[in-house]
C-alpha cells in the first residue's frame, strides 16, 4: 500500500459482497471480499468514485488505524494520537457508535465517551451541540480497538429520487445489486412486472445510461477539512461525459395498482426519466412485450407483511404461467423467501444470493432463459 493511501471498506448486505467487489473492479480498484462488505484501497480520488458509483454498497467507511488497548486510560492515549484532523472540523459533534466484543473493554457508553474526549482534545475545541454530526464507528474485539470514519453521510441506498412509496418497497442498493448479480447492463430488453413504486426499473435505467447513482446527493466527505470540490466536479463531469442519451434496449415498468403506477410515475419524473421507461397499468398475465427476449424480474408480496392466503398462492401461479409460457424465452427472476410460495410458481428456480429485505430473509430466484 502507497504511503498516500488510505484503507477503505464499502459497506454492504451480506449476501453482495462479490457484487459490490466486481463494481469496484469495474473502476479498476482492486478490493477482497469480508463478510459485509468489501476492504479496498486508495486516495481521494477512489474515494469519490466509490460513493458515487457504487449501486449495491451501503455506506463507504475510511479505516482510521486500529489501536490495542485493555483499559481506558490506554484507549485514550492511543485514541488521542489518531489523526481525527482530517477528517474532523474542530467543535463538530460525533455520532460515535461502539460494538464491543471478547474485550475487557465491554462498556460500549464510556468507550464512546472515551472517543469523545480524545476527540475534543486532539482537535482542541468543544463540541457545538448545533452542528451537523458525523459518525464514527468503534469496533473493540479482543481487546484491538478499530475506528472507522463514515464518508456517506445518509446511506447510499438514498439516491435522491424516491419521492413516493408502497407497501414493502426494496431498497435501491438492493434492487441494482440483485441485477447485476443477474448480468444486467442494459443490452437486452427489462421487464419489471409488479413495479411497485419503480425501484427495479429506475435502477435498471441508471444502469443502462450509464449514470452514476450518487450524482444527485450530497456527502459527509464534503464536511471534512481536506474536501477537494474541484476533484468532485471533476468527477461529476466524466460521469456525465460517460452518460448513454438513450437506452439500447426497452424497458418495461408493469403494475396493475393505480395507486402504485401513480408513486412510479413521480419517482420517474424525480429521477429525470420522463419518457425513457414504458409504464403501464395492466395485468402481468395481460401484457407482452413485443421485443427480443431479454430479463423478467419481480418482487411480489411475500405473505410475511401482506398475509400469507390461497390468493396469494394462485399470484405465485399467475407469475409462474407468465414465466413458462408467454416469458419462457427470457431469464427470469424473482425475490422471494424460496420456500412454499415458490413451489406454487412452478417453477425450477435456482437461488443466486440470499439476503435479508426489511427484516425479512429472501432469495434472489433465477430461471435462465430457453
Amino acid at each position: 500500500m502507497a504511503k498516500q493511501d488510505n484503507a477503505y471498506f464499502a459497506v454492504t448486505l451480506p449476501g453482495f459482497e462479490s457484487v459490490c467487489a466486481g463494481e469496484l473492479q469495474q473502476l479498476n480498484i482492486s478490493s477482497s471480499c469480508q463478510h459485509g462488505g468489501v476492504d479496498f484501497h486508495g486516495g481521494l480520488r477512489e474515494l469519490y468514485q466509490a460513493n458515487l458509483w457504487l449501486r449495491s454498497a451501503t455506506r463507504i467507511l475510511v479505516r482510521l488505524d486500529e489501536v490495542t488497548a485493555r483499559d481506558f486510560p490506554t484507549l485514550y492515549k492511543r485514541l488521542l494520537r489518531l489523526p481525527w484532523g482530517r477528517f474532523l472540523k474542530p467543535g463538530i459533534p460525533c455520532d460515535i457508535r461502539v460494538v464491543c466484543h471478547r474485550s475487557r473493554l465491554f462498556h460500549s457508553g464510556r468507550v464512546a465517551e472515551t472517543t469523545e474526549q480524545a476527540i475534543v482534545k486532539a482537535l482542541g475545541a468543544e463540541i457545538d451541540p448545533q452542528g451537523k454530526a458525523q459518525q464514527v464507528l468503534v469496533r473493540i474485539e479482543d481487546d484491538r480497538c478499530l475506528v472507522s470514519i463514515d464518508s456517506s453521510g445518509e446511506r447510499l441506498h438514498r439516491r435522491g429520487y424516491r419521492q413516493a412509496r408502497v407497501a414493502a418497497p426494496l431498497r435501491e442498493t438492493l434492487a441494482a445489486g440483485c441485477l447485476l448479480a443477474l448480468g444486467y447492463d442494459g443490452s437486452r430488453p427489462l421487464v419489471d412486472a409488479m413495479t411497485g413504486s419503480g425501484t427495479f426499473a429506475i435502477e435498471a435505467a441508471l444502469i443502462a445510461l450509464r449514470r452514476a447513482p450518487g450524482a444527485m446527493r450530497n456527502f459527509a466527505f464534503m464536511d471534512w477539512p481536506k474536501y477537494r470540490p474541484g476533484l468532485w466536479k471533476q468527477l461529476l463531469q466524466e460521469a456525465q461525459q460517460a452518460e448513454k442519451t438513450e437506452l439500447p434496449a426497452a424497458i418495461f415498468a408493469i403494475d396493475n395498482n393505480p395507486k402504485a403506477i401513480a408513486a412510479a410515475e413521480r419517482n420517474l419524473t424525480s429521477a429525470a426519466l420522463d419518457g425513457v421507461i414504458r409504464i403501464q397499468c395492466q395485468p402481468l398475465q395481460q401484457f407482452r412485450a413485443e421485443v427480443e427476449p431479454g430479463l423478467i424480474l419481480c418482487n411480489p408480496p411475500y405473505g410475511e407483511r401482506l398475509g400469507r392466503n390461497a390468493a396469494l398462492k394462485a399470484l405465485y401461479r399467475d407469475i409462474g404461467s407468465v414465466y413458462a409460457g408467454p416469458f419462457a424465452a427470457w431469464q427470469g427472476a424473482l425475490v422471494c423467501p424460496d420456500a412454499e410460495l415458490v413451489r406454487s410458481s412452478g417453477i425450477d428456480f435456482t437461488p443466486l444470493l440470499r439476503f435479508s429485505n426489511g427484516g425479512i430473509r429472501v432469495a434472489l430466484l433465477e430461471k435462465p432463459g430457453e
